[in-house]
């Protein structure tokens, strides 16, 4: 029995929207405290910013939606995937490769490291242990070949990576487009449908002649083409890139999908409320970064409000589960 587009989704129409209208609430709420706070914060120039650091965050939690709706957890390997994109694609271009070329080979090769991940989990093994094995084996090779140095485009400057479009920049219109991708990917495909089904119920999910391996090679394949765009986008912005590049692009990668009300158990959640959860995080981490939170006490923030919608998103899932 193979599964069709009949099937239907675990989640019902009012709990698609409803973690979305409770992010879209906090973070306004979250921008009115700002702008008594910190006047400042609705200028031009802060509001530029915060799209752009929730369009880097935004694109890897949409890409990781799919993976974690499959039941395969988090990727901890997220800063050193998309910082091996960011040096790859920046060497590339500064030995002078033209730039649509240096990003295909950039994005095949993510595709491949992320394949070879997908394919180890597909097995059964742990996809936590797996993607922190990969994350320190590429943080290795990477720091060893640069000697831990920076790489430059040197005089192949790349001039689109700060640029604007109708004054919108690049790296939100890319993040939009591809949220929209994904969406669609998710929850009008078949592909989508198996995915929210292995995820929710894996056991089902394989009597109806669904491939857990062949929907979890492709989820990482999702993953690792957000991953290889954001390297991408970052490298084009400041036409450099190190080893110790996105520091904490994972915490705040899997800090958007939690708070965007995707179960880290899978089958439950959607690409769009993972953007929504990057939003939110963007907007608490400027307003912190204004104030002149340290960074612990910023860590600390977010990880107290990750943890707070957490628990209310599972207790409103709870309390529908009961009904």
């Amino acid at each position: 029995m193979r599964l069709s587009g009949a099937v239907r989704l675990p989640e019902g129409r009012v709990w698609d929207w409803l973690p979305l209208a409770i992010i879209i609430a906090l973070a306004l709420a979250g921008i009115i405290v700002a702008v008594i706070i910190t006047p400042s914060f609705l200028t031009v120039d802060n509001i530029r910013a915060i799209l752009r650091n929730a369009s880097i965050v935004g694109i890897v939690a949409v890409a990781m939606t799919p993976m974690t709706l499959s039941g395969n957890f988090v990727s901890l390997a997220i800063g050193q995937s998309a910082m091996l994109a960011m040096v790859c694609f920046v060497a590339l271009v500064g030995d002078g490769w033209p730039q649509p070329l240096a990003i295909i080979v950039v994005v095949a090769g993510l595709i491949v490291v992320g394949v070879m991940q997908g394919a180890i989990v597909a097995t059964g093994l742990n996809p936590i242990i797996i993607t922190l094995a990969a994350g320190a084996i590429i943080f290795g090779v990477v720091t060893e070949i640069t000697g831990a140095g920076i790489v430059r485009t040197g005089d192949y400057l790349i001039g689109w990576g700060s640029g604007t479009v109708g004054g919108i920049p690049i790296q939100v219109l890319i993040f939009l487009i591809f949220t929209v991708v994904v969406s669609i990917l998710m929850s009008r495909t078949v592909l989508g449908r198996e995915t929210t089904l292995v995820g929710a119920n894996r056991a089902t999910a394989r009597i109806s002649g669904i491939s857990f391996t062949r929907v979890t090679i492709l989820a990482f394949v999702i993953f690792s083409v957000g991953l290889a765009i954001a390297g991408i986008l970052n490298g084009a912005a400041f036409n450099q890139a190190t080893s110790r590049s996105f520091p904490n692009l994972t915490i705040d990668a899997i800090a958007a999908l939690l708070v965007g009300g995707t179960a880290i158990q899978g089958g439950h959640g959607s690409p769009l409320r993972s953007a929504g959860g990057a939003l939110f995080i963007a907007v608490i981490s400027s307003m912190m970064v204004l104030n002149d939170f340290s960074t612990g006490g910023r860590l600390a923030v977010q990880g107290g409000v990750v943890v707070a919608v957490v628990v209310l998103l599972h207790e409103l899932r709870r309390r529908r589960e009961v009904r």
